[in-house]
């Protein structure tokens, strides 16, 4: 009888959770906190133009959602486009707050 070899070990591969687990996170591009912000006032000027009892509030937030996304219009172009889509909505919804502020006073 010929003597049996040991069996080859058994390679065993690294389960899917255990191989997300090791990989890691892909890098995030650069956020261009001026765009977030027009965006964000620009809504709240279209709101509080739209309901009169949130005028005495933001009355004046159309004006600094202008500046704000003209001003991340710019860093966008630095940034290769970070944020450039959320900089041309802050300026779209800043006029027209800025509209409906004044058509409605």
């Amino acid at each position: 009888m010929t003597p049996l070899a040991p069996a080859p070990a058994a390679q065993t591969a690294p389960a899917p959770a255990q191989a997300q687990a090791q990989d890691p996170a892909p890098a995030k591009g650069p956020l261009n906190g001026l765009a977030t912000l027009a965006l964000a006032y620009g809504t709240l000027s279209v709101a509080g133009a739209l309901f009169p009892p949130l005028r005495a509030v933001t009355g004046t937030i159309p004006v600094p959602a202008l500046v704000l996304g003209l001003t991340g219009l710019a860093n966008a172009r630095r940034m290769h486009g970070a944020g450039r889509k959320q900089a041309a909505a802050g300026v779209a919804t800043g006029l027209v707050g800025l509209v409906l502020t004044l058509v409605t006073l």
